[in-house]
Order: structure tokens, then sequence, then C-alpha cells
């Protein structure tokens, strides 16, 4: 415990059994980073009866961190929670029926959960529930509900929500959406939300169902896939290899293709293997070669020096 950062009569009121104490100590801790302490001090208050702590506990449980994973412990402080109408807490149950996590997987029960949370306005579950009436999972298939569902959840600046509301209402064919569906997906994609970008930037580059901006295109895709996300970076190095606003860069091209099929992106790797080849065939050294941007099919080596 960092006691340099918690008053010391947090401390002394946690360990007499406060309660508050208990639970600010592990908010406070989890927010260090310190989860297995955090934990720790959660269970003491969750075993008071925090609902708040008890809704954290289960998280911990859910994910592994700090304590043992384990979706059973998930599952009884949940509902712990949920007896005392933690709103969050009985949305989180309904994830366990959907994915079939220490139950067996039932969409219409998640659903019923969902539902219950949603109607309180809980923007994650208003989200959950949006995807199953979106998909026909549980509940019969509803466009309509779904986005208004996502619609709640996006006013509550939920990212995943912001990006299925532009993604659902851009796959539509009402025109007069579109520069909405836009608006969604960037305030996504401003929140580091990586498929928002992904999309965005595609939306951008091709220029179908919004004005073609290459330049906002490649920054957007670049966000994205600096965050990790493979088919960024492989769009990335389709990019740079074309020349598409852009000068042609090979260099560049291998380097996204190069993490792509690093992540095991199929597409990646194979464009990577072409270039490979097609280098190899020009009787330069692939993996020791730094390449200078050229005309697109001609790549001209640049030679490391020793």
């Amino acid at each position: 415990m960092n006691a340099t950062s918690i008053p010391q009569e947090v401390v002394e009121l946690a360990q007499s059994g406060d309660m508050v104490a208990q639970e600010w100590l592990g908010d406070h801790l989890r927010n260090l980073g310190q989860h297995e302490q955090a934990g720790i001090w959660y269970e003491r208050a969750a075993s008071q009866g925090s609902a708040s702590a008890q809704y954290n506990l289960g998280w911990m449980h859910y994910h592994g961190r700090g304590v043992a994973q384990d979706y059973g412990r998930s599952m009884y402080w949940w509902k712990k929670a949920a007896e005392q109408n933690m709103v969050r807490a009985i949305g989180s149950i309904g994830i366990l029926f959907e994915n079939g996590q220490v139950v067996p997987q039932n969409h219409a029960e998640a659903a019923r959960w969902y539902r219950a949370a949603a109607d309180q306005g809980d923007a994650p579950s208003c989200w959950f529930l949006g995807r199953l009436a979106l998909q026909g999972r549980g509940v019969p298939r509803d466009r309509v509900l779904a986005l208004q569902l996502f619609r709640r959840a996006a006013e509550q600046s939920h990212r995943s929500a912001q990006y299925t509301l532009g993604l659902t209402l851009l796959s539509g064919h009402a025109r007069e959406r579109w520069p909405e569906a836009l608006d969604w997906l960037r305030r996504a994609a401003e929140e580091g939300h990586d498929a928002a970008q992904y999309m965005l930037g595609l939306t951008l580059m091709r220029g179908r169902r919004a004005p073609r901006d290459l330049g906002a295109a490649l920054r957007w895709l670049s966000k994205a896939g600096e965050q990790g996300h493979a088919l960024a970076q492989y769009q990335l190095g389709k990019m740079y290899w074309r020349g598409i606003g852009v000068l042609p860069d090979v260099g560049r091209a291998k380097h996204w293709w190069k993490i792509g099929a690093a992540q095991r992106h199929v597409p990646s790797r194979e464009a990577l293997q072409r270039l490979r080849r097609q280098m190899q065939g020009a009787g330069i050294d692939f993996e020791q070669t730094d390449f200078a941007p050229t005309v697109v099919g001609q790549p001209a080596g640049r030679r490391r020096r020793g």
C-alpha cells in the first residue's frame, strides 16, 4: 500500500471495519494499479453489503485482475449487488448469459437482464440489448429498436454504442442519415475507439458515403493502426504501397504489413510475402534494407550502412 498517498485516518477506519473507508481504499488502490490490494478491501466492503464494492469485485473476478478469474464469483457478487438494484450489476449478469460463462448460453435470458438495466438508463445495457435486437438473438430482430437503444447509450458517451450507431446508420440506404453516421463515428474515434477510427478512415478514403478526404483518412487509419488494429495496419500498407493520398513509400508499406502479419492477419502476411518476393527478384535484401519513397511497383532499395 502506498502510505504516502492514502490518509492514515482512512486506513485506520478501514481496518476498524468501516465499510465506506474500505470501499474508498479499494477504489484508490485500483486506480493506482494495485489490484491485489484493492481486491482485499473490496471484498471486505462487499461482505458488509456495499453494492458498488460487490459490483467492482465481480468485475475483478471476471477479468482476473488482482484476484483469480472466476465467473462463478462474478455471478455471486453481481447477484448480491443486483438484489440492491445496482443497475450496472444487473446488466453485467446478462453478459454471463450471453457468453455462456458459468451458466448455459441463453440469449433470451441475457436480453431479460439487459432490459432490466436498460429500462433504468444503463448505457452499456442499452448497447448490449441493441446488439441482440439488431441480430435477432434472444429477441425479435428489430433494427428500429436497436437504433433507439444505441442512441440512448451513445448520448451518454458510450464509445462502443457511438461506433455501432454510426456503423449501423452508415450501412443503411438512407443517404440523408450518412452525415449523422459519420458524426457518431467521429465522436467515438476522438475518444480513442480503434474500430471507429478504422471505419472513419476507410470511409473517408473511399469517398462513397462521405466526401473523400485522403489526409484525414490517413490520420484516422494511423491512429487505429498504432492501437494495434490489424485491418487498419493492412490498409495503411496498401495506401503507402500504392501512393493513395501519399507519396509511394515501400518502407512504410513494409512496416505496416509486418506489424499486421505479426498479429496473424492473413492479408498482411500475404502482402508482405509478395513484397519480399518482388524485392528479392530485384536483388534487394528485403530484411536489411530501408526503402526510399519511389514509384509504385519500382522500389528503390537504400542499403543500410553498417
